[in-house]
């Protein structure tokens, strides 16, 4: 007769996430201040500054979070002189973000945190890195069409 296989314990998805995006934040930020490089919005800046320019709207949906959360970090990276406001050449009505060049310094010093935190968790995984960044681009991908559903107005 066969051994029946012990349940599988519970597997809370969204609280998993949540933690991972906690720990991720804590880890790099931690290296970020060990190297002297300022955390505040860093993640905001590098999105800017990999995929800019980018309107707040386009920024907004690349993250996630809502157009007024959005809206007031980009007025203190503004503030901070990290980041430009410029028209939109597309839509004359809204303008663009751009990194501007000592937010690029900025954002660049915090490559080699960066660098040495995906190190640090490669090591300790069970898996070939591009494994799990796959199936973290297929998380993503369903994230932002459920959140595009889910934001629907019927």
């Amino acid at each position: 007769m066969p051994r029946s296989r012990a349940p599988r314990p519970p597997r809370p998805l969204l609280l998993n996430i949540w933690v991972a995006g906690e720990l991720v934040g804590s880890v790099l930020d931690r290296q970020l201040e060990d190297d002297g490089v300022d955390s505040y919005a860093w993640g905001t800046l590098s999105v800017i500054g990999a995929f800019g320019p980018l309107t707040p709207s386009e920024l907004a949906a690349r993250t996630g979070r809502p157009l007024t959360t959005v809206s007031d970090l980009v007025r203190k990276l503004v503030e901070r002189g990290d980041v430009e406001r410029l028209p939109n050449p597309a839509d004359g009505r809204s303008h663009v973000l751009r990194v501007t060049s000592r937010g690029d310094s900025r954002w660049r010093a915090g490559w080699p945190a960066l660098q040495a935190t995906v190190r640090a968790i490669e090591r300790n995984l069970e898996r070939p890195l591009d494994d799990v960044h796959d199936a973290l681009e297929d998380l993503l991908a369903a994230l932002r069409q459920a959140s595009r559903t889910l934001n629907t107005v019927p």
